[in-house]
């Protein structure tokens, strides 16, 4: 199996408590950033999301890839 698929099998297992459909909070708490930070991400579309209204929710799956891709590039 590629070091990617690792990762994202383990962050899977890691957030399993939170549910597939995230709010901005979750987002906040599961990659231990600020309120600022999270809504950042959001509007740049480094996350993926998606705005209903004035609300975002975040799919879980967004999440792990945006933690796989960073960790990528840290080990390039």
């Amino acid at each position: 199996m590629s070091r990617e698929k690792n990762m994202a099998i383990s962050y899977r297992a890691m957030f399993r408590e939170y549910p597939d459909a995230l709010t901005p909070r979750q987002v906040q708490e599961m990659l231990g950033i600020g309120q600022r930070m999270t809504y950042g991400l959001l509007r740049t579309g480094k996350i993926r999301n998606v705005r209903m209204g004035r609300l975002y929710r975040v799919p879980k799956t967004a999440v792990i890839d945006y933690l796989c891709a960073n960790k990528n590039e840290e080990n390039t």
